[in-house]
């Protein structure tokens, strides 16, 4: 099955805000849904929809960029504004290694429902996670499905 995943650049300081639209526009083009269902949270904070769960998802945002990512099985999706990586975590990794590697961990993590203190472990990203750099051109946006499929995105 295809993995979806919409993206949009807005205001910073909205980002959270600007995740759940484009969820609820996601549901609405690809699923036919009118509103968002209701969202709960696993034990470690994973957002699911309790009474579809056909429906799979994740969010994330990052300064003033927000991606969404739909599947019907566990996804995690991650961006994150190329910038100068931290010189503690990178060690003396080129910036943007360093966040295809970070993005591909945290999506890893998320799909896997994990705490994100998880991403300071010698975690291996998923071999399925998907690098989308040219989704939102300044940031490295990366997903990872449960089982692998074309990937189509869609920018707002």
């Amino acid at each position: 099955m295809e993995i979806i995943v919409y993206a949009a650049l807005g205001p910073s300081g909205e980002e959270r805000a600007l995740a759940r639209r484009l969820l609820a526009e996601a549901l609405a083009r690809e699923r036919g849904l009118t509103g968002l269902p209701a969202i709960a949270a696993g034990a470690n904070g994973k957002p699911f929809f309790p009474d579809r769960p056909d429906l799979q998802f994740n969010l994330s945002h990052s300064y003033g960029a927000a991606v969404c990512a739909l599947h019907h099985l566990p996804i995690g999706v991650d961006v994150e504004r190329l910038r100068p990586a931290p010189r503690r975590l990178s060690r003396g990794m080129d910036d943007g290694d360093f966040f295809r590697l970070w993005t591909a961990k945290e999506a890893t993590i998320k799909r896997r429902g994990l705490t994100l203190h998880t991403l300071l472990s010698p975690l291996e990203p998923d071999p399925l996670c998907h690098c989308l750099e040219e989704l939102l051109p300044g940031w490295i946006v990366t997903v990872c499905p449960t089982e692998d499929g074309p990937v189509r995105t869609v920018r707002i």
